[in-house]
């Protein structure tokens, strides 16, 4: 299973070699910062907006396999799929990113950058939220966003008759089972659908279609 580490190291690969110790750490909303080897060292990202938050945390709250562990105040890797479905990657990779470093090294990714990005990969292990909180939001507030989104989510939209659409950027329609185009001219009478079952083998009578006439 992958930890919060080697997301980290996935999405911002860096040289190796630590040029020296890591001082004066924070992070912030939109900035993480540190000073390594006598060098100011930051790494700027977009702030999400409420409307992202609202988004991610209603997608949250309607599943509970992902809910339970949000409202117990933790956030395991697998949550953070769910941010990136949804527009809001808590590890946006090098090309949102505006990185900086007083170094003179200007052609590509400096030591001094890929020894922050180390030190934040290890400081994601040991408390995920602070990638919350360099995507502008903090853990309580984060929390709460999910439960208050969890009491008022019912599998169905507030005054939403059963037979009409889910709002699109509604939790609902984030879950729902797409909507299949229709088969091309001929085909409508194409037979037996597939069917597979897990984890991988077939059942034995499939795949069987009508030839139409």
């Amino acid at each position: 299973m992958s930890t919060w580490a080697q997301l980290v190291a996935e999405a911002l690969p860096t040289p190796e070699g630590a040029p020296g110790p890591v001082e004066r750490w924070s992070v912030r909303s939109g900035e993480v910062g540190a000073r390594v080897a006598g060098h100011e060292v930051s790494l700027a990202r977009p702030v999400a907006e409420e409307e992202d938050w609202d988004r991610v945390c209603a997608a949250l709250a309607s599943q509970p396999v992902f809910c339970a562990p949000a409202l117990d105040g933790r956030l395991p890797v697998e949550l953070g799929r769910v941010f990136e479905v949804v527009g809001l990657p808590l590890l946006p990779g090098w090309g949102p990113l505006a990185a900086s470093c007083t170094c003179t090294h200007w052609d590509g990714v400096c030591a001094h950058l890929g020894t922050l990005v180390a030190e934040l990969a290890a400081r994601a292990d040991a408390d995920p939220f602070m990638l919350v909180r360099w995507a502008g939001g903090e853990k309580s507030a984060f929390v709460a966003r999910v439960s208050a989104a969890a009491a008022h989510d019912d599998g169905e939209e507030p005054g939403r008759q059963r037979d009409e659409a889910p709002d699109p950027g509604s939790a609902a329609a984030f879950w729902s089972e797409p909507t299949l185009p229709d088969l091309p001219e001929g085909l409508s009478g194409t037979g037996s659908r597939v069917r597979a079952a897990a984890p991988g083998a077939l059942w034995d009578d499939l795949p069987v279609f009508d030839r139409p006439e």
